[in-house]
């Protein structure tokens, strides 16, 4: 026989003997299944059994603890339980799904946190050990399903309005906790320095067993103007505002704020860390008037000695109307955490994080706080008259665009980025060559008109992903910004540079 002629019979014998496999692997799988299923229902038949003989006994609280725990392990003998919680439709409610919830975070996830604290630094920079929690803790936004806040990256505008936070201690008995969630990244442009910050801090929350803390509160926003809402062009989520205010159980100290990190160059991943405290008592007396007069004399000693140095506007931090209403310089007083769990004896009993980093849509958080952007970083001149020229034609290159930024050309983006108006290209001189390659194209396109194919046109560069600025750009956005103090601000830097013409160039 040739070759030709063993082909068909090879090509047969291979598929027989793969589908030959295919059914002995089905019905291995299925024999191992229903054999697994039989000793299972043995043992629900045992339990079951037990369960009856331990009924019949005298209730006392051994007998009852007992039986409990044999409630537990015939539920465990269902196949259809795992099924349902690995599906997430587990009523967390049940003794099963809450035994198979607490399982998972302790063997699971409690060694992923503690694994991603120690490379993001929280071990260190803000707990002084490694603590392993005593209490679950789970952190969503509206459009996360996480099961443990480890360092999961979410956009600042997802944060617009507070999480969902669930609190399990698998005890009965009734505890009061403290909430507090924490910038540890935060820019001081005053000390020059990175300090912590509170985004939010609720004590005396009871907790017996399961505490559900709804989610949507952010009562410090403000109504969202004509103009900011062009800032959300290109975003792939917006939070919903809550029908109404939801209620906090506790005492709110500090309003929820949501993260909103500063543009900065080199790029800065801020970290934001949320921890349960529990307190010695139902009630914790905590000093916010003595924060409020704390802050106030450190405002005005710096004020002064600002003043007297001569420091320039941009090395100062602000103090506006809306950094009043946030209570700014109140939040920093009480951190870092450590300082704080010191002065009122409490002691962590869960945590857990989330980063966020600066991106095109930030702008519009700032500006439902109503609070000035700053934006850190250097832009690339050694000559003071090229820095603010390149920053004013940003700035007019920015109010000039007629589209949203995350729908700008690349050649759109890179001219804010860098201060580069758009030129009109050299003319081109005609040849002949050009003019036959301009009526073939025309021709072509024309003929797959006619076959119902697209017409062939020249290929534009767009943006594929989320635009990102440079400090020049970030800057100009700020300087359009309705609302923000820095529209139309002319610091030291502009004002020496236009007034003293003949030290720096005239722009």
């Amino acid at each position: 026989m040739t070759s030709a002629s063993l082909r068909p019979a090879l090509l047969r014998w291979s598929c027989t003997a793969s589908s030959s496999r295919r059914l002995l692997s089905t019905t291995a799988s299925s024999n191992a299944f229903a054999l697994a299923s039989q000793m299972l229902e043995l043992e629900r038949q045992a339990v079951q059994k037990r369960i009856t003989e331990l009924e019949s006994m005298e209730p006392k609280e051994t007998v009852k603890a007992e039986i409990a725990r044999k409630h537990l392990e015939l539920e465990y003998a269902d196949v259809q339980n795992h099924r349902t919680f690995a599906r997430g439709q587990g009523d967390i409610t049940k003794p099963i799904f809450a035994n198979m919830q607490n399982k998972r975070w302790r063997y699971y996830y409690i060694p992923r946190l503690l694994k991603h604290a120690e490379e993001h630094r929280i071990i260190g920079d803000t707990l002084p050990e490694r603590i392993v929690p005593e209490v679950n803790v789970e952190l969503n936004f509206q459009n996360t399903r996480w099961n443990c806040p480890y360092g999961q990256p979410v956009p600042p505008i997802w944060t617009l309005y507070s999480p969902e936070i669930v609190i399990t201690t698998g005890s009965e008995q009734l505890r009061h906790y403290t909430l507090m969630l924490v910038d540890l990244d935060r820019p001081d442009p005053d000390s020059k320095s990175i300090e912590e910050w509170c985004h939010w801090l609720v004590t005396d929350i009871p907790v017996q067993g399961r505490l559900v803390i709804p989610g949507g509160s952010s009562p410090l926003l403000r109504a969202p103007s004509e103009a900011s809402q062009t800032m959300l062009a290109g975003a792939s989520f917006i939070p919903a505002p809550p029908a109404k205010e939801p209620t906090i159980p506790g005492n709110v100290v500090f309003p929820y704020v949501p993260a909103h990190p500063a543009a900065s160059n080199p790029r800065k991943v801020h970290r934001y860390f949320l921890a349960v405290l529990e307190q010695p008592s139902s009630t914790l007396k905590l000093d916010v008037e003595g924060w409020g007069q704390i802050a106030e004399e450190a405002t005005a000693k710096l004020r002064k000695a600002q003043t007297k140095g001569n420091t320039p506007a941009y090395a100062k931090s602000t103090d506006g109307e809306g950094e009043r209403q946030l209570k700014v310089r109140e939040r920093g007083v009480p951190l870092p955490l450590t300082k704080f769990m010191k002065d009122y004896d409490l002691s962590i009993k869960g945590h857990g994080f989330f980063s966020a980093i600066w991106d095109i849509h930030t702008p519009y958080v700032f500006s439902r706080l109503g609070i000035h952007e700053p934006v850190y970083g250097s832009i690339a001149s050694g000559n003071p008259g090229v820095t603010v020229r390149q920053l004013e034609t940003a700035t007019e290159l920015v109010a000039n665009t007629p589209t949203p930024l995350t729908q700008l050309s690349v050649d759109a983006l890179k001219g804010i980025n860098y201060a580069q108006k758009p030129r009109l290209s050299p003319a081109k001189l005609i040849t002949q060559r050009g003019v036959e390659v301009a009526n073939r194209r025309i021709a072509e396109s024309a003929k797959a008109e006619k076959k119902g194919k697209k017409a062939i046109v020249e290929s534009t560069r767009s943006l594929g992903k989320t635009p990102r600025l440079t400090v020049l750009g970030a800057a100009a956005v700020v300087k359009n910004k309705d609302g923000d103090i820095a529209r139309g601000f002319q610091g030291e830097l502009v004002r020496s540079v236009k007034e003293r013409r003949y030290r720096f160039k005239n722009v």
